[in-house]
């Protein structure tokens, strides 16, 4: 998505957006629980390595792109000439920044001390989709207002003064139904409520899970139904030649 200081609006879809202080014991336990698909950038980050990521960056769960916004903070790594232009795939611990999911893991995906991170929600094949959750790290300490946003809802991380520095959230998001794609827009905001970027108040984001909607069993034995009315019509028109 591209963005030159102020938001830009994502398709409308109703969503709650709830977030809360995260229970990563609890949290770990629960990932990729029944129709959950889950990303914890592990496999991703033994196969690209520590380093900037291309905007459409594809995982498990949909594609990333940075909202633009150069980063010139201490945390910023990236290709020389490039460096805090883009998103990044980063391990250990990164100024409060670390590995959420799995336990004893090693990978997340880091703002770069960009404007903030775009995440194009898709499934493999359109399977349908109602909810998301993620573990957000580090948002919101260096005064920015980080703000979750999806059609036309949106909530703010922050709602006082800034939050401590490596303090970790619970995002979830309830789209209210099956849905087979979203824009979920995680932006980096000098006032609460603005419209002006603000970088280098880095975060992370870990533990992605999608709450897939199986196909309904009525659908699959009728499926298999209409399979069974076709392979007999088959023989049918064999046995009429």
């Amino acid at each position: 998505m591209a963005v030159s200081g102020a938001l830009m609006a994502a398709p409308a879809q109703a969503a709650t957006i709830t977030v809360s202080v995260l229970d990563a014991a609890a949290y770990n336990g629960s990932f990729g629980s029944g129709s959950n698909v889950g990303e914890d950038f592990e496999a991703l980050g033994a196969l690209e390595g520590e380093g900037e990521v291309a905007d459409g960056f594809a995982t498990a769960v949909g594609t990333f792109a940075t909202l633009g916004g150069q980063g010139t903070g201490g945390t910023v790594t990236g290709l020389p000439g490039n460096s805090g232009k883009l998103l990044a795939l980063r391990d250990g611990n990164v100024f409060g920044r670390e590995n959420i999911t799995p336990d004893g893991g090693a990978w997340f995906l880091d703002s770069n001390d960009t404007w903030g991170m775009d995440w194009d929600v898709a499934l493999a094949g359109g399977q349908a989709f109602s909810a998301v959750m993620f573990a957000l790290s580090d948002a919101s300490d260096q005064g920015a207002y980080l703000r979750i946003t999806t059609g036309t809802d949106s909530a703010e991380v922050r709602t006082g003064g800034p939050l401590t520095s490596g303090n970790d959230k619970l995002v979830i998001i309830d789209f209210g139904g099956a849905v087979t794609s979203a824009e979920i827009v995680l932006g980096n905001f000098t006032a609460s409520g603005g419209t002006t970027f603000k970088k280098n108040d880095g975060f992370s984001i870990d533990g992605l899970q999608v709450a897939a909607v199986p196909i309904p069993a009525s659908l699959l034995l009728l499926g298999t139904a209409l399979a069974g009315l076709g392979a007999a019509s088959s023989r049918r028109r064999k046995r009429a030649v």
